[in-house]
């Protein structure tokens, strides 16, 4: 009985627990009720024989449940097993399953924690970066705001075609209004944002470009100020773009370029007059590019006198037209930024062209480019030709009756052996004279050769002491007549009949000596004081100097030809032969005046011997 009991209480307690765990249970619920019925009918099972067991009367008086009772503890107690042997072979395999879903729980539940862990602190970055953000907004919102409150440059923004458009200081002040607020004002009684614009216009440029372009660069409009002077403004715009791609807000930036765009007017006018001279200049102007030394451009008349057309001329090297003579261009050379001498052109038919050439090195256009002017000269260099061909001719025709009177003095002189000798001194005074003529008129072709860079000078050693001695002798009659006294000396001593040889050419020595001494001789006041003064050395000096300062006004050109002081029957050719004699045997000549002392000097150097 107590057995019986004890396993009454465990199954009771088994079901119980059963009971309890039903809610926990997700997996096998139909095996795991099956062994709730089953533990039910077990205990029932139980119960019915704790009855039995116990012989209540109630149940067996009349014998009648006697046998039921029997067979419903044997049925419960069977189907009991049945159910509770069926329930466990389904739900105890649920167990496992149960036990690898925990598994899987935990993990995914720890998953969960890692990816809610990570997610938090991506959460508190993207906090923390937005509330950097929305800082450096602030921030960059109060700079932009600074920036555009404070800028020297006007700047408006606001939407496309929209009314709302705000401006800055700079803006309005630039159009003559005290403030942003006062100018919207204005516009606002008008009821246009653009009626600043004179132009309708550019009021529809302004727009078209804004919605069409995301950036405008330099659309200069016309603009009135408030006090209706009108100026010219540039507009710099950027546009901004929705999600759609189409324009939809603008930033501008305003700057007054009246100032510069009148200047770049006058710049464009002053251009096309330049063009105007330079296309009727009867100087043939070419343009070379310094890099390429090629030509890029030519006036009219440089076309003509090369035969070139300006498509033709445009792209050629510039040395085989320009410089004729094939000699280096001292531009290209290093030797400077300008030249002037004469050259030749060469012409499109290979002709040679004579030319005056004047280059300089300038920009056009913002390149580095040579300036190449031309000047025919074409006619004065057959008018030179010409001049020589005469210059030969006349000295020719005058040899011939020079050459006559000496070889007549000389016959005389030869015949004559019983002539009286005054007679014979003054046709030997004659010869001397004739002699000395024909020399001078072989002395003008030698000048003119040395004016044009012809002569051929060949030096030999000549007496300088001696030439100007001769020279004195021969201008003694010009000292007497104006009461002079020729002062010679050789280094600072009275001559005393000593040489001094220097590398000359005797005639051009003797009428350089000559034209200088009688100078001295008519510039030098009646009774004043003329020397001559000879030193050695290399190089050596030889001064001639004389009472009488010459006029401020002739000092600077005084060994320029015709350059006189209006002495009678001057013809200022003097001084200047003497210097072309003193250039050409290699020697210096330079002038020297004296306010205080009254006096004039000039001082030719030669080279020594």
């Amino acid at each position: 009985m107590v057995l019986v009991i004890l396993r009454f209480i465990v199954i009771a307690l088994a079901l119980w627990l059963f009971i309890r765990a039903d809610r926990s249970v997700s997996y096998g619920r139909r095996g795991f009720l099956f062994v709730q019925v089953g533990f039910l009918l077990l205990l029932f099972a139980s119960f019915m024989e704790i009855v039995k067991i116990a012989n209540n009367p109630g149940w067996s008086a009349s014998g009648r449940f006697g046998p039921s009772v029997h067979v419903v503890e044997m049925v419960s107690g069977l189907a009991g097993g049945v159910l509770l042997l069926s329930g466990l072979w389904l739900w105890l395999p649920s167990i496992r399953t149960m036990g690898e879903v925990q598994e899987k729980l935990d993990r995914t539940k720890a998953d969960l924690e890692e990816h809610f862990l990570a997610r938090t602190s991506e959460l508190e970055e993207e906090v923390g970066r937005r509330c950097r953000a929305e800082t450096e907004g602030r921030i960059s919102e109060e700079r932009r705001r600074i920036l555009f409150e404070n800028s020297p440059v006007g700047i408006s923004h606001g939407y496309i075609g929209g009314r709302f458009v705000e401006r800055n200081m700079a803006y309005a002040r630039m159009l003559g209004y005290d403030s942003p607020e006062e100018m919207a004002r204005v516009q606002a009684l008008e009821g246009d944002t653009f009626s600043h614009v004179v132009d309708s216009e550019d009021v529809a440029l302004i727009v078209e470009r804004a919605r069409t372009e995301e950036f405008v660069q330099g659309l200069v409009v016309r603009m009135r100020r408030r006090d209706d002077v009108l100026r010219w403004i540039r507009l710099d715009m950027a546009m901004a773009r929705d999600r759609h791609g189409k324009n939809y807000y603008f930033y501008a930036f305003a700057l007054d370029v009246t100032e510069r765009k009148e200047h770049a007017d006058g710049l464009d006018r002053a251009r096309r007059r330049l063009k105007k001279i330079l296309d009727t200049l009867p100087v043939g102007v070419f343009v070379v590019d310094r890099e390429t030394r090629t030509l890029i451009g030519a006036n009219p008349m440089a076309l003509r006198m090369s035969g070139y057309t300006h498509d033709e001329l445009v792209g050629m090297p510039c040395r085989g037209i320009l410089c004729g003579d094939g000699s280096s261009c001292p531009v290209f050379e290093g030797e400077g930024g300008t030249c002037v001498d004469e050259n030749w052109l060469t012409t499109r038919d290979g002709g040679r062209l004579p030319v005056f050439k004047n280059m300089v090195a300038t920009k056009v256009d913002g390149r580095e480019s040579l300036v190449v002017s031309l000047l025919d000269i074409s006619e004065q260099k057959r008018l030179e030709d010409l001049r020589e061909d005469v210059n030969r001719i006349v000295v020719h025709d005058l040899k011939a009756p020079v050459i006559g009177v000496i070889n007549v003095c000389r016959y005389l002189l030869m015949e004559e052996e019983s002539m009286d000798a005054e007679l014979r001194e003054m046709l030997q005074a004659i010869e001397l004279q004739a002699e000395k003529a024909l020399r001078m008129i072989g002395l003008s072709l030698d000048l003119y050769k040395i004016e044009i860079g012809t002569y051929a000078y060949e030096p030999e050693p000549i007496d300088l002491m001696e030439v100007v001695r001769l020279v004195r002798d021969n201008l003694a009659a010009t000292a007497e007549e104006r009461g002079l006294a020729v002062e010679v000396l050789l280094d600072g001593l009275p001559d005393a009949g000593e040489e001094l040889p220097v590398p000359a050419n005797a005639l051009l020595l003797e009428t350089m000596v000559a034209n200088l001494l009688l100078n001295a001789l008519e510039a030098a006041p009646r009774g004043g004081a003329v020397s001559v003064r000879a030193e050695r050395g290399d190089p050596v000096a030889l001064t001639i100097g004389n009472s009488g300062a010459v006029p401020v006004e002739l000092r600077g050109s005084f060994f320029d030809k015709y350059a006189t002081g209006g002495k009678k029957g001057g013809t200022g050719l003097g001084t200047y032969s003497a210097r072309l004699a003193a250039s050409a045997m290699g020697g210096n000549i330079g002038l020297s005046v004296s306010d205080e002392e009254d006096t004039t000097s000039v001082r030719v150097t030669l080279p020594g011997a």
